[in-house]
């Protein structure tokens, strides 16, 4: 990914903002950080903005309302009204979300659609009523 420089420089921005929150190079005391205090509150900062931001883009890519097709028996089923809560140890830290969750009756069982963005979709897929794949997928807890 390549940043353009308008982007760099609003990242500059935020990056002075965020060092203003942080109390910038000293202490509470008024003394100056060590350069390895500034590296390691740089890098927790850093972690704590990539979670933030896979969290955002992980809830923004949601399935949308509806029924999808079970891919074991292909029967519509309803859309459970609470997601299944999800958590992935990244190489930034953890990141949480709630995975969408359909339920058929006939098979007993729960699947999860899959856009391809996330993990891997393993298993027999079908269609959902809107067109997207649907995989069952094994739980990453």
């Amino acid at each position: 990914m390549g940043l353009s420089a308008t982007n760099r420089k609003r990242l500059q921005e935020l990056g002075g903002e965020i060092r203003e929150i942080l109390g910038g190079a000293a202490r509470e005391d008024g003394t100056p950080k060590t350069f390895d205090e500034l590296e390691r509150e740089s890098i927790e900062v850093g972690d704590a903005i990539s979670c933030a931001m896979l969290e955002a883009n992980v809830r923004e890519g949601e399935q949308p309302a509806g029924a999808c097709r079970c891919p074991k028996c292909n029967r519509l089923c309803p859309r459970c009204e609470e997601g299944e809560p999800r958590v992935l140890q990244t190489d930034r830290g953890e990141v949480g979300w709630l995975e969408t969750e359909y339920f058929c009756r006939r098979c007993r069982r729960s699947f999860f659609p899959s856009d391809g963005r996330i993990g891997p979709a393993s298993g027999s897929h079908g269609k959902c009523s809107r067109g997207t794949e649907v995989g069952l997928r094994g739980s990453l807890r």
